[in-house]
């Protein structure tokens, strides 16, 4: 009868331990104080860069093969953020991009001029994060928002030209580590890129 309640006492505290362990580990992703994020990155296969792709495909089609555009460098997005999360598992910011394209311009195979593209994007974003400690952050996130494109074409004349239209960043994945000064990445695609990284600062 004592070896009986002695096993069942055993049990009790060995659940209760369990218990206080997951309250313990899962307590903090729900206790996190206001934290006011600001982030610097840099992104890679934007949207941006499939855009110019895309209309490149166009222009190659509605002259026959005559116009195109080549040697195109596309250097990647740079990126600034501000983020927002009130002690739950959501954060809420705003993003700021600048991309850009250049190369040559060509007309039946022979170069004939140059030009330039420059991408500004203004998107609202939102996170989801799985876990969010102190000093690591697991996430996913949302983003939307608009991209103003500046073109500028030289060739015998110089011609520039402007348009808008609306663009998303989906983060299927994206950590945090570190906690003041942090590192982080993400991995997903939209106007911050395929794959997405730099430093994070929390005031």
């Amino acid at each position: 009868m004592f070896s009986q309640k002695l096993k069942f006492l055993w049990k009790l505290t060995a659940v209760g331990i369990v218990v206080m362990m997951i309250f313990s580990l899962a307590g903090p992703a729900y206790s996190q104080q206001k934290r006011h994020e600001f982030s610097a990155g840099y992104g890679t296969v934007t949207t941006s860069q499939i855009v110019d792709i895309f209309t490149n495909v166009i222009l190659i089609s509605l002259t026959l093969g005559e116009a195109a555009k080549v040697d195109n460098k596309y250097p990647g997005a740079f990126v600034f953020s501000y983020k927002y999360s009130g002690g739950s598992r959501l954060g809420l910011g705003l993003t700021f991009a600048a991309d850009r394209a250049s190369g040559n311009l060509a007309m039946s195979g022979n170069p004939v001029g140059t030009y330039t593209e420059n991408y500004y994007t203004g998107a609202l974003e939102i996170d989801f994060r799985y876990i969010n400690r102190e000093n690591f952050c697991l996430y996913s996130g949302l983003g939307a928002g608009v991209t103003v494109r500046k073109g500028e074409y030289r060739y015998s004349d110089t011609e520039k030209s402007s348009s808008a239209y609306p663009v998303v960043q989906v983060t299927l994945l994206g950590f945090r580590l570190g906690n003041r000064i942090a590192l982080f990445g993400e991995v997903g695609g939209g106007y911050k890129g395929v794959v997405h990284g730099g430093v994070r600062i929390t005031l």
